[in-house]
């Protein structure tokens, strides 16, 4: 036998079988290969861990690419979760290419030429205990997670995922729909968000030119026109611009607007420490670059308060930082009070307890711990109130944040031609936290500080001159250095300790005010009907220590040519209370005065004017008894002859260092 003829059934045989494995091949690509459904969804229960179902009908294909098609696929949840399963997805369509194939051992992430879903439904779920139903298989100790997929081409018509993160309080259902990729000039993507994010409600759209040129990641990635709005724990807010590599976290600009009852919720909301306050608006533009972002606050309505500013947050460091500049036209004072325990961080009101005024909500300074800060404050126009009819314009100041210890320095004020200046702190790394101030103030005219005279408040209205004197002029000088601890207002205002001390020179005080003090019926009638005076004060003194919150004069007295005022006695703030009592001493000869002290007591909420009953009543006595003689003689024990004490004024400024 020639070799030849040997070979002939060799060949024969070769082409036999390369003709039934043609015709298996086409009848399998003509048929879908419907058989291999069931090692395939073995093959991927196995490497998923957990069951997995691929539904009818089933088609399969090779040529030219890896095309699959199915009624569906369901992926289980793992066992001890109550969610119906993992992903869920009717309609389905998916194309590998084999050049992508091949490169998946050297990037080791998989790209998928197209996606197509009629329907998805995703349940993602997390425990208490970390467990969560997204978490795939099992890989080596050590071994970085694969990164996601890219996707090429992508179209799912209705989309929803349930997302439930028991640790994070949070709890939301996504619905959206997308169509692009695939030669696609205008692709268009939508989302809609609702459920609660860390216990609060939220509510939120999106719209973008395609989800799948978002999630690309690389610097050479497009930015992709993006618009949206959330509502968050009554803060509503919007964004209008462009990003790319949203997860990458390349690059991000456009204009934002926001408003809501309270600053502290939109910084929960991003992740960024803001104050509680009043119901705020404010516009800007937004820019982020990596893991830094930079905001510039066009316009912001905080209360009455319409400041602006420049910030730059950096999350790279291992506590975040912000740096920035604060600036405004106008801020109300009243606004700060928030930040220090009127509101609830939502905004509502902080109602402190029956019979009670200082704020007792606990303020949230373990916070100050999550971030670094320095902010350069310079504010054109301070508030101070209706009882103040001067501002404080400017104020310059620094506000920095480090190791949880928040101060106010380099701090600069000018009001009324005086100043204010010195520092405040708050440190929350004590326990518990540890508050301090030490301030100076000098100079402030006092007369045109306050606004204590109706009439005189009046005639600056209408430009004319005021028909009463004000009641109190001079100028002000004084210092305080206290300290004090506690998670809220009334702990740290229960707790203060150190000194204050403050005085006024080269003034007047009504004299009305004066006589009344003294009780003094026959002048204060006549000041009341003829008109009230100014007296020259020699001088104003009041020299106050702090224990334990409770404030005590160690001299405090209001010294005029009439009279001599002494004032003693105590504020307890720890609980509140108001045991204050006055004592004047005149100069002058005086019918009908009730000479006797003047106490102040109750509580802050509830204050109590009285004379002292004992003096008085003496006083009454006496009256009594020598009315007996004759009705004139009724009134002589209510005559005072006047005293006439050297002043200690002088020597206490000297002694306190004015």
């Amino acid at each position: 036998m020639t070799p030849s003829s040997r070979t002939h059934p060799v060949r024969r045989a070769t082409l036999a079988i390369l003709a039934a494995l043609t015709v298996v091949f086409g009848l399998g690509e003509a048929l879908g290969w419907p058989f291999l459904r069931g090692p395939l969804e073995s093959f991927l229960a196995q490497r998923l861990e957990r069951p997995v179902r691929i539904a009818a009908p089933f088609r399969l294909h090779f040529l030219g690419a890896v095309r699959v098609s199915a009624g569906g696929v369901w992926v289980a949840a793992p066992d001890g979760f109550d969610a119906p399963h993992l992903v869920k997805a009717d309609g389905l369509a998916l194309t590998l290419r084999y050049g992508d194939l091949l490169r998946l051992r050297e990037s080791d992430a998989l790209r998928i030429a197209a996606i197509d879903v009629d329907q998805l439904d995703a349940r993602l779920k997390r425990r208490p205990d970390g467990a969560a139903t997204w978490q795939l298989g099992t890989r080596p100790s050590g071994q970085a997670s694969a990164p996601p997929p890219r996707v090429d081409a992508l179209a799912v018509r209705n989309g929803t995922i349930e997302f439930d993160d028991v640790p994070a309080r949070t709890t939301l259902r996504a619905v959206f729909s997308t169509h692009e990729g695939a030669g696609d000039d205008t692709p268009t993507a939508r989302a809609t968000l609702r459920g609660r994010l860390r216990g609060r409600r939220l509510d939120g759209e999106l719209g973008a030119a395609g989800f799948l040129k978002l999630a690309a990641q690389g610097t050479d990635v497009p930015a992709v026109p993006v618009s949206g709005r959330i509502d968050y724990g009554g803060v509503h807010a919007e964004f209008d611009g462009a990003v790319a590599d949203l997860f990458g976290g390349r690059d991000l600009k456009g204009k934002f607007a926001a408003r809501g009852a309270s600053l502290g919720v939109l910084g929960e909301l991003f992740g960024v420490l803001l104050p509680t306050t009043d119901p705020f608006s404010l516009r800007g533009k937004l820019e982020k670059d990596g893991e830094v972002w930079r905001a510039r606050v066009s316009d912001a309505q905080v209360g009455e308060s319409a400041v602006h500013g420049v910030f730059t947050y950096d999350a790279r460091p291992a506590t975040p930082r912000l740096e920035g500049e604060l600036g405004g036209k106008r801020l109300a004072l009243a606004d700060l009070a928030p930040a220090f325990g009127t509101r609830n961080p939502d905004g509502s009101r902080a109602a402190p307890p029956p019979g009670r005024v200082l704020p007792e909500r606990e303020l949230n300074l373990p916070a100050l711990k999550t971030m670094d800060a320095r902010v350069a404050v310079d504010l054109r126009h301070v508030d101070l109130g209706n009882a103040f009819s001067q501002p404080i314009a400017p104020l310059r100041a620094t506000l920095s944040l480090h190791n949880g210890r928040l101060v106010l320095s380099e701090l600069d004020a000018s009001t009324a031609k005086g100043r204010l200046r010195g520092e405040l702190a708050v440190d929350s790394g004590n326990t518990p936290p540890q508050w301090a101030a030490n301030l100076q103030w000098e100079g402030i005219r006092l007369e045109d500080w306050i606004g204590v005279s109706q009439t005189r408040s009046q005639a600056r209205a209408t430009g004319g001159e005021p028909s009463q004197p004000p009641y109190f002029t001079g100028v002000l000088h004084g210092r305080a250095k206290l300290t004090g601890h506690g998670r809220s207002t009334a702990a740290l205002l229960g707790s203060l300790d150190g000194e204050l001390t403050a005085g006024v020179r080269d003034g007047s005080i009504s004299r009305l005010l004066i006589e009344i003090m003294g009780l003094d019926v026959a002048q204060g009638l006549g000041l009341v009907l003829g008109g009230d005076q100014a007296l020259p004060l020699d001088c104003a003194v009041a020299d106050i220590v702090a224990h334990d919150g409770r404030m005590s004069p160690r001299v405090a007295l209001i010294d005029t040519p009439v009279t001599l005022v002494l004032v003693d006695g105590s504020i307890n703030l720890a609980n509140e209370a108001l045991d204050l009592r006055f004592t004047a001493k005149p100069r002058n000869v005086s019918p009908f005065t009730l000479r006797t002290p003047v106490r102040v007591a109750g509580t802050l909420d509830a204050p109590r004017v009285r004379p002292e009953a004992g003096p008085l009543a003496t006083r009454a006595l006496a009256g009594v008894a020598l009315g007996f003689v004759t009705p004139l003689a009724a009134i002589l024990p209510f005559v005072d002859p006047g005293e006439t004490p050297g002043s200690p004024c002088r020597q206490a400024l000297a002694r306190l260092g004015h």
